[in-house]
């Protein structure tokens, strides 16, 4: 093998590398970024693809196959047309990051299409006039004086006009718009970096390689797609996944400054421990706990869980907490106060949520727990001992209908007693096999609990029992709990155990 065959060899290698490269970034522009094939980036990687599949086809045929002369000359026109197109595809691009774009049709035309036209008709009609390239009998493709005197500084002359921009702004705003700086850094630098790749290749290759002239395309194509083109979509995203995460965090210590303090909550009042906690599925969640003194001898208890997830819902979510809570403090029994928040929330409803509601109002002095539910989870109560599900009455959700009734559910606590309240994200956790935690098993690891134990530790024992049903499943939903243990006081001593309707 000449010395000429291995460089022409070398040469057709880098171009088969410089092609896979620029397909994968075309299919990781499409399939990990998103992005759609007619934005610029995805057609100047696709361009790009075209490019050196044309520049192998002549290649490879130019002296093995000298019976396939039209090859050569497809090979060639379609590479020269693909080239310019990618020119003119990264010219617009950049020119556009940096609002340097023609403002005028006739202006675009004229820079665009007008030799993009030309240059296509000129490789379209070459196999005849010879006045770009031309193959001899020997089926070496030749360059002719059209191709180094119009199409190639046409094509250089996009690729400067567009670097050319960059510099430009990258002086005149250098302090003022730092994200589109780094932008217009990494355009300097892929200017730099052209012409040494273009020098490797002439190390590589020798000077007198056939196909020298045509390398600095692939060059200038292999350099910007892999430095710039891949840093501007790295740029983007990473701006947007910061700004989404920044705007998460600020809505989650939001909803976490909503939700009462538990340490502890009421350090004054003996007669009652509480213990709430909620663990959301995403950044921020739709199930939110309350409790709150009504006056010195009411307190409020709230468990909720709103349709649906994320930041709609933990808005949602903060509005309906907003509202319970002051339709409680303007009095009435739980009943009442479910149906006037219901009829707040449908009046300015237009989201469709809604949100189902555990209300409950224990008279501290005598033990009196009255509680209302607009379709949440049953709650579980502990009698002498015993935790068992307690299935009160129901009324639809929260925001469901205009107009709603709830009925009152009371329950009379005696020192010791206690319930345990949560969302649906307990019930419904599922493990690898899609089986529900369940009602029952929820039950049973109240039950397993060693007596005595406080209302934090009795959270900590459902949500262990829980993970160690799941295991490493994801959590699909949020997982709220509120438990609350009656210890009593003067005017209960002797209380039998009562639980009534209303």
């Amino acid at each position: 093998m000449t010395d000429q065959a291995i460089i022409n060899g070398l040469y057709r290698l880098l171009l088969f590398v410089a092609m896979a490269l620029l397909g994968t970034l075309f299919m990781n522009n499409l399939v990990l970024y998103k992005q759609k094939l007619r934005d610029r980036i995805s057609l100047m990687l696709l361009f790009g693809v075209v490019m050196c599949s044309f520049e192998l086809l002549w290649t490879f045929c130019d002296g093995y196959f000298p019976q396939l002369k039209a090859l050569s000359y497809i090979g060639a026109g379609g590479y020269l047309v693909a080239f310019l197109a990618f020119a003119i595809t990264l010219n617009r691009y950049i020119l556009n990051r940096f609002d340097r774009l023609p403002k005028s049709r006739l202006l675009t035309v004229l820079f665009y299409l007008v030799p993009f036209g030309i240059n296509l008709l000129l490789c379209a009609t070459t196999p005849w006039t010879h006045w770009v390239v031309s193959v001899d009998d020997a089926g070496v493709l030749h360059e002719e004086i059209l191709f180094d005197a119009l199409c190639t500084p046409l094509m250089i002359l996009y690729l400067l006009a567009a670097l050319i921009s960059a510099v430009v702004y990258a002086v005149k705003n250098r302090r003022t718009d730092p994200t589109a700086m780094r932008i217009a850094y990494s355009m300097i630098v892929f200017g730099i970096m052209a012409p040494a790749v273009y020098v490797l290749e002439i190390l590589l290759l020798g000077i007198d390689s056939n196909y020298l002239a045509l390398s600095l395309a692939v060059s200038v194509a292999m350099v910007y797609l892999t430095t710039n083109v891949s840093t501007h979509t790295l740029l983007e995203t990473r701006a947007k996944v910061e700004a989404t995460e920044s705007e998460l965090r600020v809505a989650t210590e939001i909803q976490a400054s909503m939700l009462p303090s538990i340490f502890p909550a009421f350090p004054n009042r003996p007669e009652f421990d509480i213990y709430a906690s909620m663990d959301p599925a995403k950044e921020v969640g739709g199930d939110f706990y309350d409790f709150f003194m009504i006056d010195e001898d009411h307190l409020a208890l709230v468990i909720a869980d709103v349709s649906g997830k994320g930041i709609p819902a933990s808005l949602f979510m903060m509005s309906s907490k907003i509202l319970i809570n002051d339709q409680a403090l303007m009095g009435g029994t739980p009943a009442e106060i479910l149906a006037r928040v219901n009829k707040q929330v449908s009046a300015g409803n237009d989201a469709n949520m809604f949100v189902t509601v555990w209300l409950g109002i224990l008279e501290i002095s005598t033990g009196r727990l009255t509680t209302a539910s607009a379709g949440h989870e049953y709650p579980i109560i502990n009698i002498n001992g015993e935790y068992t599900l307690l299935k009160d009455k129901h009324g639809p959700a929260i925001g469901a209908m205009p107009v709603a009734k709830y009925k009152n559910t009371e329950i009379m606590l005696k020192k010791g007693d206690s319930i345990f309240v949560y969302t649906d994200g307990v019930a419904e956790a599922t493990d690898a096999n899609n089986e529900l935690f369940g009602t029952d098993r929820t039950v049973a690891a109240l039950n397993a609990l060693p007596e005595g134990v406080s209302q934090k530790e009795v959270l900590a024992g459902v949500r262990t029992a829980v993970d160690a049903f799941v295991k490493e499943a994801p959590q699909f939903d949020d997982l709220t709990m509120l438990g609350l243990k009656y210890n009593g006081s003067e005017n209960t001593a002797g209380t039998e155990d009562k639980h009534e309707g209303a």
